[in-house]
């Protein structure tokens, strides 16, 4: 009798196991955690302190409707492929057509950055074209004259002075204190560190000349059906009350 309930637990313990086993199978949350390379900090899409921000929030939540769990690697902006392509992460966020992207599974685009010149409206400066810029000086983000075009990054090499920035809370640093006609980011971005600069919105007092389209922005892959995955995930997730109530609680411009 002893023998049989002995018998009888090794085959509920062989049983249980093998339930996990089963269970981790079907439900990703247990059994699968991915990795994502990110730039570093660009308030409100990323605030690295927080491991929060706009585009980590919105990913994340598209992600755990997958049944994953991430982790965020965060590297220089133009690091990101670099990462992937040596298999180091799973995704890189904030891929453009630009960028160097071969052999990578590429998403359907899931967010935009208006990227626009913004000038202090004391300074009345007038300009029409991306040409315009070429008299005035420039601090811009980082890859923005990859990101932006050949006509832009033409032009860079004829303005008097011209920077990229990784910090661009710097970038806006040297714009309201002067040292720079121009900035060159998107609006959103100037509006939550000008914000957080002066104590509130700073946006009536300067500015915006919307001289660039709307920059699409991808999700590279690894696996191609873990990105096929994310695009119908997303593309829900954006027509839903969560996705309204993340646009509500950053506050985005348009």
């Amino acid at each position: 009798m002893y023998k049989d309930l002995g018998r009888i637990r090794q085959i509920n313990v062989v049983c249980l196991s093998l339930l996990f086993l089963i269970t981790a199978a079907f439900n990703p949350a247990v059994a699968n955690s991915l990795s994502i390379s990110v730039g570093w900090n660009k308030p409100p899409y990323v605030i690295e302190e927080k491991n929060s921000g706009f585009e980590l929030d919105m990913i994340s939540a598209i992600f755990a409707k997958l049944g994953y769990s991430v982790n965020y690697v965060y590297v220089p902006f133009g690091r990101s492929n670099t990462l992937i392509k040596l298999g180091k992460v799973d995704a890189a966020l904030t891929m453009n057509q630009r960028m160097d992207t071969e052999g990578l599974a590429m998403s359907i685009p899931y967010i935009s950055y208006q990227n626009a010149a913004i000038s202090l409206k004391g300074r009345r400066l007038e300009i029409n074209s991306i040409q315009d810029l070429k008299y005035y000086t420039i601090v811009g983000f980082q890859n923005a004259s990859v990101v932006l075009g050949n006509e832009y990054r033409i032009m860079t090499r004829k303005s008097p002075l011209y920077l990229e920035l990784p910090d661009q809370r710097k970038q806006v640093e040297m714009l309201l204190v002067g040292k720079v006609d121009f900035v060159v980011m998107d609006i959103n971005i100037f509006n939550y560190l000008s914000t957080e600069l002066m104590g509130n919105s700073h946006m009536e007092n300067v500015v915006i000349h919307r001289l660039f389209p709307k920059t699409d922005y991808h999700m590279a892959f690894i696996d191609k059906d873990l990105m096929l995955s994310f695009n119908k995930a997303m593309t829900a997730f954006k027509q839903s009350d969560e996705y309204n109530n993340l646009v509500a609680k950053y506050e985005f411009l348009h």
